[in-house]
């Protein structure tokens, strides 16, 4: 049984970006059914005065014209995106859906084995619920694509320089596992380390040992300031193009609270990003 990629649409902006990304992984996955969903989102109206009740209705249809004209732009660039690959590429099958953005998303992330969504920007909160479904509410690991257009008909050729942000937990373990075989492919790989005592010995850790992959080491010495960006410079300057972590190591409000790697990458990361919590 062939495994399934679920994309993820929002934006008309980000699409081929998205479909291209999901065409590599199923190259790298050695074939996968890809589906792209698109929520079209219930838009609600709060009750009013009947003063205002007309205008709030209009207000309403207009809204919900809105959703439904975005929606049916994505599905053309979705039908346009498969007829420029043709056979180069895996197949996109379209799904649209009408409710909550995170229960539907939750829905169907579930029925998937990795997701492909959007880096959310800062102003979209319904970005920001889709993401924080799928990360939270599924246990799929997500492949997170920065913005900016594709680099080819199939996405960016990630996966042949992979970086790995390690730490000794749960979630990096779970992040790498459905990773394996992308690291299986890859030229290089790179384990990233922060540590507070660069004195301590290290390894590549024993779960790439176990699968017989090679790995380089890289440490990076914990001091203040972002360890998130000296994440992403460290993996620019090895060449990465994709960066593999857990995320949330700690509590996902503790996380809000006091900042973190995955905070920092979703506001921050330029590259595509694997992270599973």
């Amino acid at each position: 049984m062939p495994e399934t990629i679920l994309v993820l649409l929002r934006h008309s902006e980000e699409a081929n970006s998205l479909l291209g990304a999901a065409a590599r992984l199923a190259e790298i996955m050695g074939g996968a059914r890809v589906n792209a969903v698109a929520v079209c989102e219930t838009i609600q109206i709060a009750p009013s005065p009947a003063a205002t009740l007309v205008g709030r209705s209009e207000a309403l249809l207009d809204a919900r014209e809105e959703e439904r004209e975005r929606v049916l732009v994505l599905r053309g660039l979705c039908d346009g995106w498969n007829a420029s690959t043709g056979r180069r590429a895996a197949e996109v099958h379209w799904f649209e859906a009408e409710g909550g953005t995170e229960d539907i998303v939750a829905q169907w992330g579930r029925r998937a084995d990795v997701i492909v969504t959007g880096r959310p920007s800062p102003g979209d909160w319904l970005g920001h619920q889709a993401f924080k479904a799928a990360l939270l509410g599924t246990g799929r690991p997500i492949l997170m694509v920065p913005p900016g257009p594709a680099t080819s008909e199939t996405g960016a050729a990630f996966g042949r320089c992979i970086a790995i942000a390690w730490r000794d937990d749960k979630q990096a373990l779970r992040a790498v596992l459905p990773a394996l075989r992308w690291l299986a492919g890859a030229e290089e790989v790179h384990v990233l380390v922060g540590v507070s005592d660069t004195a301590h010995a290290l390894g590549v850790p024993s779960v790439l040992l176990e699968h017989g992959l090679r790995a380089s080491l890289h440490v990076l010495a914990l001091r203040p300031g972002p360890l998130g960006q000296r994440l992403l410079d460290l993996a620019h300057n090895l060449s990465a193009d994709l960066l593999v972590m857990g995320a949330y190591a700690h509590s996902p409000l503790r996380e809000l609270v006091f900042g973190g790697v995955t905070r920092h990458m979703l506001a921050c990361a330029d590259l595509p990003v694997l992270m599973r919590h």
